[in-house]
């Protein structure tokens, strides 16, 4: 019997499985406008960029920014972004250079850092080559950011204890910060007659018994812009205005400060720790006539103090209707 022709024996090689690349993003922040900060933002951004992009496993999804503080997460959009696409699943690992610039309130960021543990979202940390998903990533992380947020807190206090020493002289940068009515040069504030005259304006429709609500309304009809340049004029500026000290010549320093770190509410001083430096410079309203307005404030306020110290609304509210008849051309405010 012939033999056979022996049949070819065939290995099936499986096909390789396609290799999925992590998407990233890129987390980048600075705490101020300042240019030296955006320069420092901008370099953030070149330098990490270009290390995602030259990493064969991972594919770049894009960039967010913040201009804020880091004390809390609510404030930054760009992170609010961030942690909205991480929840949607369109992110795998976040790249960010250090825990300071994601955050510096400890427990905001590991509330944070266990969300994002839970999605299976990893976040890559530069400066400290840690990452979260690794196996003591949480712990360390955790440590890491008790430390920035101890590292903040003492800044804090360096800063606020250099600012009261400076405010001694009455001399002090502190007290030549500009505000609406006057331009700062290097000698300090001059007036800027245009606004001035605006600020005159605000205090003689006051006096007359007009709203702050009525005020923003005539400044809104006269297409006078706000002092960021605006349309709209919100209440608190006006509200700002007419109880700014500094139009009377004196300036002010220290009547609010920043709770303790990481709150970002301010909390009112005691008056005997508030400095002023009187005579500072041209007044634009007379001292008189500020104190005047300050009375009818609080006599229009629908808000008095209880004798517990509490905030309560009266039971009348103020209205300029009753107090005067509109009139048909607005009179040119007196000093």
């Amino acid at each position: 019997m012939p033999d056979e022709k022996r049949k070819p024996i065939i290995h099936v090689i499986p096909a390789k499985r396609h290799f999925k690349r992590l998407r990233v993003a890129l987390y980048c922040r600075v705490s101020t406008q300042m240019e030296r900060q955006l320069q420092s933002l901008s370099a953030q951004m070149d330098f990490e960029k270009e290390d995602i992009l030259e990493n064969p496993a991972w594919e770049y999804i894009g960039t967010y920014t913040d201009i804020k503080s880091g004390r809390t997460i609510s404030s930054r959009p760009g992170f609010q972004s961030l942690l909205a696409d991480c929840e949607a699943g369109k992110i795998d690992m976040i790249y960010t250079k250090s825990i300071s610039r994601f955050g510096r309130n400890c427990v905001d960021f590991l509330v944070t850092l266990r969300r994002l543990k839970e999605l299976k979202v990893d976040v890559f940390f530069y400066n400290e080559n840690i990452r979260l998903l690794s196996q003591a990533g949480e712990l360390l992380l955790t440590l890491h950011a008790g430390i920035a947020q101890a590292e903040s807190e003492n800044k804090s206090e360096n800063i606020k204890w250099g600012l009261r020493r400076s405010t001694m002289d009455p001399d002090s940068p502190a007290f030549s910060r500009r505000c609406y009515g006057y331009d700062r040069d290097e000698e300090g504030l001059i007036l800027n007659i245009a606004e001035a005259r605006i600020v005159l304006k605000i205090f003689d429709w006051y006096e007359q018994g007009w709203s702050i609500v009525r005020i923003k309304k005539e400044l809104e009809i006269l297409k006078i812009p706000t002092p960021t340049g605006k349309k709209k004029w919100p209440v608190k500026t006006i509200e700002n205005i007419l109880t700014n000290e500094k139009y009377t010549g004196t300036s002010v320093y220290g009547e609010t400060e920043s709770a303790d770190f990481p709150s970002t509410k301010r909390t009112v001083r005691d008056p005997f720790e508030v400095h002023r430096s009187r005579n500072h410079h041209l007044p634009i309203i007379h001292e008189r006539r500020f104190k005047r307005v300050q009375k009818l404030k609080a006599k229009r306020s629908n808000i008095e103090i209880d004798e517990h110290g509490n905030k309560v609304r009266k039971s009348t509210h103020y209205s300029s209707k009753k107090a005067v008849n509109r009139t048909k051309k607005t009179p040119e405010p007196q000093n």
